[in-house]
């Protein structure tokens, strides 16, 4: 339990919590008792999908609140945007750019703006959306780390989308 906590408090370095007695009671029910968090969180058919993947659900739904989550990467760029409190320039649309374009395309935008942020994906959404937080880069190493040690899909943003 201390992983992940340690991995939450760096996902969520700058979100104030609330409920966070909740948060880490139903964490700890995902890992004392996985197939009973996902009956409760109507993911029941993950113990035949993923039956390693309680845990990556079980933190992805915690903190889901907090991530960027979308199937449109222009969607995607709004809620970075809104994050951001409107600090970034408007999707690009006469650019075409394709997924992995606009993440190469956004992450150099974020570095000219925020240098001390990182988009990472994080999780795994079991459809087809992608989840996205924009966390400190001096913390990347350790959240990768603590993701590995999970098995909590976790990847930067020169490795997202990439083959």
């Amino acid at each position: 339990m201390e992983k992940i906590k340690e991995l939450i408090n760096l996902l969520l370095a700058d979100f104030e919590l609330e409920n966070e007695d909740d948060m880490w009671t139903a964490l700890q029910q995902a890992i004392d008792n996985p197939k009973e968090y996902l009956v409760e969180n109507e993911a029941e058919w993950l113990l035949e999908a993923d039956p390693e993947g309680a845990i990556q659900f079980a933190v992805s739904n915690e903190i889901g609140e907090f991530m960027i989550t979308g199937d449109k990467i222009d969607e995607i760029h709004e809620l970075i945007v809104d994050e951001l409190d409107g600090a970034l320039p408007p999707y690009p649309y006469e650019k075409k750019l394709n997924a992995a374009d606009y993440i190469e395309w956004v992450s150099a935008e974020l570095k000219a703006e925020f240098p001390e942020l990182e988009l990472i994906e994080i999780g795994d959404s079991y459809a087809d959306t992608i989840q996205l937080m924009l966390v400190y880069g001096e913390d990347v190493p350790r959240i990768k780390e603590l993701c590995e040690d999970l098995n909590i899909r976790c990847k930067k943003a020169d490795e997202i989308l990439k083959l």
